[in-house]
């Protein structure tokens, strides 16, 4: 059966995907790690050259259970307000998984149903709170993520100025630990 975005072009879907990829976006791509390709949620916190993104787990590894100081950087997402979720999962933002961007594209745009949606405004902010207290993220990596611009969130297009919630309340290059 033909998906509807087998009507526009290449470029079409390219672009789309494009406008689409940015922070607070969720995507589902095949993604190398040492061990091997596993396809995996991904919430997009910056994109330049490269999209730098954190990997979305079912469960948090018992090392970082035990260790406090990465314990706090994982951020619940909740699959009620998250409907491309099937249980509760969370966002490791104690480490920044790296993609080359155009390697992200080309992959969205073969499949533009691996742009799954976006994060909730409320665990939007828990995740910049979490990039804040990072101790594997440097300074200028947590200011690039913290402060990267955003065109709209995903409640109703309000503008933001920074990615931030509001008042109320691809292959991989490597695994960045600063």
């Amino acid at each position: 059966m033909a998906k509807l975005g087998d009507a526009f072009s290449d470029e079409q879907r390219r672009e789309s995907a494009k406008r689409q990829l940015q922070p607070g976006a969720v995507v589902y791509i095949d993604v190398a790690f040492p061990e091997g390709r596993k396809p995996k949620y991904l919430v997009v916190a910056h994109v330049d050259q490269e999209c730098c993104t954190f990997v979305v787990n079912s469960r948090v590894h018992p090392f970082i259970e035990a260790n406090p100081s990465l314990a706090v950087c994982q951020v619940r997402i909740d699959a009620a307000r998250h409907a491309f979720l099937r249980r509760d999962s969370h966002i490791a933002c104690h480490q920044v998984l790296r993609l080359l961007t155009a390697n992200v594209i080309t992959e969205l745009a073969a499949d533009m149903s691996r742009i799954k949606g976006r994060l909730h405004a409320e665990v939007l902010a828990e995740v910049i709170a979490a990039v804040k207290r990072a101790p594997t993220l440097s300074l200028a990596e947590q200011t690039r993520i913290a402060n990267h611009p955003v065109a709209r969130n995903h409640r109703g297009g309000r503008r933001l100025d920074r990615l931030q919630a509001p008042q109320t309340g691809a292959i991989a290059r490597s695994h960045s630990w600063h």
